[in-house]
């Protein structure tokens, strides 16, 4: 009797089990993709997307059909079918359900009705087919366009069994696109039709990688304009200055608010609720940001809120910053936020910078509350760091963590380096582990240069610790190398020797910048040739070519290091350029200028098209980096 108990409990399990589901056998199509009758524009792009990896990865294209047509026989179902019995009313938001019966993949998420391709529209769905050909196909995303789609060669492919509900760990992903950067001098950037080309390609690589958010949530400088409708008739809302003065010190000036005053922090809750639809659904999030400017009122109330400023608060920022011999005022922003959130509608959150000098983590024993978002922006931090420093700025997010408010990441750390081989993977990656261990709860880094021919690994690495948070850095960039089949090695150190070269190059940097009055981001050109000397290239570009030789009968993983090799020649050629035309010290005429850049924008000219670096903002930069024409001036905004 037991015997036979336990044979028909083994049975009734057996007959229970999900077992995999072949799509392609041998080269042949084994299964169709089934949309619902009338898909919405997600799901019809979801289904678009996996055709066009399945037929990359085996040559096979499959038949897109709605569920009236297809009754029987193995069929990936993607979205809302009836057969799947997912209940995607109940999934979070951009969450996705994946689930493989005995002949059926069934891929259904919380999705908006809008474009598949703008970050405004939830794409549950969408996320659920490419984490399906992540994991199935082996498919990686390197950089934008077809060269960069990783798609492994296979004759069969199956669906392996499954049943998991997955949501996004951060309800904003965000790396901002980089597509605005304007010059005075258009020639040094993308002709029309290429920006065009730049821009569709990166879009679609933005959402492969589940770049989005769950429901929109709007924040930046919120006071930019109050002054010139409020400072007559409200002056106390603004900062004091100069011995009883409000408001900017000089015309058309930056200027703070005076946080203190309970009469602002009142108008601010009172222009959000006018504003917000009576019938809104969305979650509520009120913008209290600082505007792009220090902390700067010295009035008694404000100065009252402030803690002394931590010892080491100067350590880190050179003498000739703007943080220098500032005052700390975390505390009192802390304090205008609280006010805010106080005094707003049960459940609406209210979103403050922690920017320039009250970056710091408060040193009071204030409390914050869930209600409360913080975008974390601090105006120094530029990698690579000492150890000493990258330890300092994790603490800095601790606190605020510890204070009970919620945290995004929001710095613009990823704007640093130019076009050249700069790079800090491991210890971005560190950061952002330390972020998710205490409370983050989304991001908005500023910006993506979109240079993926000389920073490829680390701008893949942040893109996938958005959907792969836990995995190292290695692991990450193994990943990466892996897409260069048999010249991985050689890409390997490639790499490594340019992460080596920016970390060992971290006083150099800060000294350079210093001494010719460079800032990290918006004229980093005029420090390429002192950072990048030519004999830094000469050890990678023996790498590259060996592994160009090693890779001589396999025509993609060539064409990827030729990729490299196109990338590296560029930043060559911009150093070059950078040590005539530097604005630290050219005195090139109007006929040099035209013979030194003729190579180089003959260079872009002929790859713009390559996707090795967005020239625009190459362009952006150089304007203010270099002697250009006669009249070229050097003013730089420093602020981050």
């Amino acid at each position: 009797m037991p015997i036979r108990r336990l044979t028909l409990i083994l049975t009734l399990s057996m007959f229970n089990a999900h077992a995999d589901v072949v799509i392609i056998q041998e080269g042949k199509p084994q299964a169709v993709i089934i949309t619902p009758e009338r898909p919405t524009r997600v799901v019809a792009y979801a289904a678009e997307e996996l055709v066009r990896h399945v037929e990359k990865a085996c040559g096979v294209r499959l038949k897109i059909m709605t569920e009236n047509e297809v009754k029987e026989g193995a069929r990936i179902c993607v979205g809302p079918c009836r057969e799947s019995r997912i209940d995607i009313g109940k999934l979070a938001p951009e969450a996705f359900a994946l689930r493989v019966t005995d002949t059926a993949v069934f891929i259904s998420g919380d999705d908006g009705g809008g474009d598949p391709l703008n970050a405004d529209t939830r794409a549950g769905t969408l996320w659920g087919v490419y984490e399906w050909l992540e994991r199935d196909l082996g498919v990686r995303w390197l950089w934008p366009g077809e060269l960069g789609t990783h798609v492994p060669k296979a004759t069969t492919i199956i669906a392996r069994s499954r049943d998991e509900t997955i949501a996004p760990r951060f309800f904003q992903r965000r790396i901002r696109p980089g597509l605005g950067f304007e010059s005075e001098h258009p020639a040094l950037g993308f002709t029309t039709e290429a920006a065009k080309q730049y821009s569709i390609e990166q879009t679609v690589f933005l959402r492969r990688h589940r770049m989005g958010r769950s429901y929109p949530v709007s924040y930046g400088h919120a006071f930019t304009d109050w002054w010139e409708k409020d400072g007559q008739t409200h002056p106390e809302w603004f900062q004091l200055r100069d011995g009883g003065k409000r408001g900017p010190t000089k015309k058309n000036g930056r200027f703070s608010m005076c946080v203190s005053n309970t009469a602002l922090q009142r108008e601010v809750v009172s222009r959000w609720t006018a504003k917000r639809p009576p019938d809104a659904k969305t979650p509520a999030f009120i913008n209290a940001c600082e505007n792009d400017i220090l902390g700067l009122c010295e009035c008694e109330n404000c100065r009252a809120l402030d803690a002394p400023a931590p010892t080491e608060y100067l350590t880190y920022y050179p003498p000739t910053s703007k943080m220098a011999g500032s005052r700390f005022v975390s505390d009192r922003y802390a304090n205008f936020w609280l006010g805010i959130q106080k005094q707003a509608p049960a459940g609406a959150t209210v979103v403050g910078y922690a920017y320039f000098n009250y970056f710091s983590a408060p040193a009071s024993s204030i409390k914050l509350n869930p209600n409360m978002l913080i975008g974390y922006c601090p105006s120094a931090g530029w990698f690579p760091r000492s150890e000493a420093e990258h330890a300092w700025m994790k603490l800095q997010w601790t606190g605020w963590s510890e204070t009970g408010a919620r945290l995004f990441m929001r710095t613009n750390h990823l704007l640093d380096g130019y076009c050249m081989p700069f790079l800090f993977t491991h210890q971005f990656t560190d950061e952002f582990h330390h972020a998710v261990k205490h409370g983050m709860v989304a991001t908005d880094y500023d910006s993506l240069t979109g240079h993926w021919a000389t920073q490829g690994p680390g701008l893949y690495t942040a893109f996938r610790l958005h959907t792969r948070p836990e995995a190292s850095a290695d692991e990450l960039l193994a990943e990466y190398y892996a897409a260069f089949g048999n010249a991985a090695p050689q890409v390997k150190r490639y790499f490594e020797y340019w992460e080596t070269h920016t970390t060992q190059s971290r006083e150099k940097i800060a000294t350079t910048m210093e001494t010719l009055q460079t800032s990290r981001w918006r004229n980093w050109a005029k420090a390429a040739h002192v950072l990048y000397p030519p004999e830094c290239f000469t050890a990678p570009e023996a790498l590259l070519e060996e592994g160009s030789k090693a890779v001589a009968n396999d025509a993609v993983a060539t064409a990827r290091v030729k990729f490299l090799q196109l990338g590296l020649q560029h930043a060559k050629l911009c150093a070059q350029v950078s040590a005539k035309l530097t604005l630290a010290g050219s005195t090139a005429s109007n006929d040099e200028i035209k013979d030194i850049l003729h190579e180089l924008l003959t260079f872009r000219r002929t790859h713009e098209r390559s996707g090795i670096s967005n020239f625009n903002h190459l362009a952006w930069v150089e304007d203010l980096s270099w002697k250009l024409s006669e009249e070229t001036k050097q003013t730089p905004d420093l602020f981050p």
